[in-house]
């Protein structure tokens, strides 16, 4: 007594096309999400861009540079959108289905039909509200193929090309940072009046630490294009992630152009810079909670074991004047050489 409602419900499992409309916002940019567990990265891409300039077969997230097909970056919010579209879109074709199967057959008693959609959304970044995001956020076109896509902090990678624009960004990624900083009064008190006074707390102090920590990563890729670029032939491998470590990637950069960090900068700043980017690496890899090996690589006596680091905003001014100095000393040495 099926037969007809198969054959009805057969015809459904053709592919279908369905338009499901996005909001943009004013600028006319597109709001994307990382699927990668690890990042999870909010960021923006001009919609026409996009459309024009993104290939069918992969697209790229500006913060870690992983790839992945361009249906796999919808935000939460856009997959429940999409979600409410398909079962509108799957409901209407059901009841067709089952009123013109009804129409020629007696009536019977159907069970009921369920359905279930999941998704696994990435890691939750800071949460701030759209008029403290905007004084964050950091707009960024492709040096090679001209995608514009913006994000809250630093980006190196084009999302429709993948290339690395870590030269070009680093620059920017500095003014971000210090723009957030010239505004973290503003933004505490928007954040006050949205969350309360503990919440906005909190997050100014989440922003501070992510500033520090996306300055070193900014020049990290910094350094790794440079790097890259070079031809010397005597020029020695670069392990994954060696820039982080001062100490090492100096040593790769004596041997390869025959001059080390201490050579462009005096020694407080460098003993500075050593201790900026020990505390990222508390930040990122131990919640920045103090440990012996912090204490002496950083000699920073300020701290004892298992106390955690209080990053203050003049800190992190700080270490954006000193990276930015010792990349403009690399930049006229390697012009030069």
């Amino acid at each position: 007594m099926f037969e007809d409602l198969i054959r009805e419900l057969k015809q459904l499992e053709q592919p279908a096309r369905i338009a499901v409309d996005m909001q943009l916002d004013d600028e006319g940019y597109f709001d994307r999400a990382c699927p990668n567990d690890e990042c999870g990265a909010a960021f923006k891409v001009r919609f026409d861009d996009w459309r024009e300039k993104v290939p069918d077969d992969a697209a790229y997230c500006p913060i870690c540079g992983v790839s992945a097909a361009p249906t796999e970056w919808n935000t939460p919010d856009q997959l429940e959108q999409i979600k409410s579209v398909a079962m509108r879109h799957v409901h209407g074709q059901l009841n067709q289905a089952m009123s013109r199967s009804a129409r020629r057959q007696r009536p019977q008693q159907f069970g009921f039909i369920n359905m279930s959609w999941s998704y696994k959304p990435g890691r939750q970044p800071v949460l701030v509200t759209a008029q403290a995001s905007e004084l964050m956020t950091q707009k960024s076109t492709c040096e090679r193929c001209g995608c514009r896509y913006e994000s809250v902090g630093a980006a190196f990678f084009c999302p429709a090309c993948g290339h690395n624009s870590a030269i070009s960004t680093f620059v920017g990624t500095v003014e971000t940072v210090r723009a957030t900083l010239a505004h973290l009064d503003e933004i505490r008190r928007v954040l006050s009046d949205g969350a309360g006074r503990d919440a906005a707390e909190d997050s100014a102090r989440h922003i501070c630490e992510n500033a520090l920590v996306k300055l070193v990563a900014a020049f990290q890729r910094f350094a790794e294009a440079h790097y890259d670029a070079l031809s010397a032939p005597q020029k020695p491998a670069a392990r994954r992630n060696v820039f982080q470590n001062l100490a090492e990637s100096g040593l790769l950069w004596h041997d390869a152009v025959g001059w080390r960090y201490e050579d462009l900068l005096c020694d407080s700043d460098i003993a500075k810079l050593q201790t900026y980017f020990q505390q990222r690496h508390l930040l990122a890899h131990q919640d920045g909670i103090v440990d012996e090996v912090y204490l002496e690589r950083s000699d920073d006596r300020a701290y004892e074991v298992g106390q955690r680091l209080v990053v203050r905003p003049e800190a992190v001014s700080e270490l954006a004047g000193l990276v930015e100095l010792l990349s403009q000393a690399m930049t006229s040495r390697l012009r030069d050489a």
